[in-house]
């Protein structure tokens, strides 16, 4: 419930930020104009908030050093079976809608070899920064994000990569980075911009009658 609660609250404190990001991008850098567009970057935007919810990103302010890596696959299987179980399916379900939404979007990126190195790289950047928020660094997490992404790609093209919102097959140098660019905004939002407005929607959640009722 609490954890649903948070995600909750940093898409919404993110959207106040996400909406004029992405008018930006799309008039100013991307100039791409469109409706169906907006509503495509909105989605896999949001999505991306979300995602860096769940995997605990840490925000300005909060930045605390701990090496804690985990560089031998499949260790924790032993120690505890059922919650790698559970880790491992969450992880794939997770990022399965980057594999999905992506190519969809992006006619560039239709293909399995340009998703790997995506989840794999996204991956990475998480990792990294939970350096920096006290959770585990683990090789498995990197395992499980891409094969996720590769599932979702596989089930994308299962379905054509047919959706009303596609972009067109664009060549031009900035454009064929989009997605890594929407990603890097994002990330920036979540990390210095969405505090800003989730701290005071904290203070009001926790201190409503109905908080007071469920604790």
């Amino acid at each position: 419930m609490i954890r649903i609660l948070s995600i909750g609250i940093d898409c919404i404190s993110s959207i106040i930020f996400v909406i004029p990001a992405i008018f930006i991008l799309q008039c100013a850098v991307f100039r791409q104009r469109n409706c169906n567009q907006f509503i495509a970057i909105f989605i896999f935007s949001l999505y991306s908030i979300a995602v860096f919810s769940v995997v605990g990103i840490p925000v300005v302010g909060t930045f605390k050093i701990d090496f804690s890596l985990n560089l031998i696959p499949l260790i924790d299987i032993v120690n505890s079976p059922i919650e790698y179980t559970k880790n491992t399916i969450l992880n794939i379900v997770l990022f399965m809608p980057l594999g999905f939404l992506v190519p969809v979007i992006w006619k560039n990126y239709r293909s399995v070899k340009i998703m790997v190195l995506m989840g794999f790289v996204v991956s990475v950047t998480i990792e990294i920064l939970q350096i920096f928020a006290f959770r585990l660094t683990d090789i498995d997490d990197l395992i499980t994000n891409t094969t996720g992404t590769v599932i979702g790609y596989y089930i994308s093209k299962r379905f054509s990569f047919k959706l009303p919102f596609q972009l067109a097959d664009n060549k031009e140098y900035l454009i064929r980075f989009e997605p890594f660019i929407i990603l890097a905004v994002m990330l920036f939002i979540t990390v210095f911009l969405k505090p800003i407005v989730s701290n005071g929607l904290w203070d009001i959640v926790l201190s409503s009658s109905w908080w007071q009722g469920i604790k």
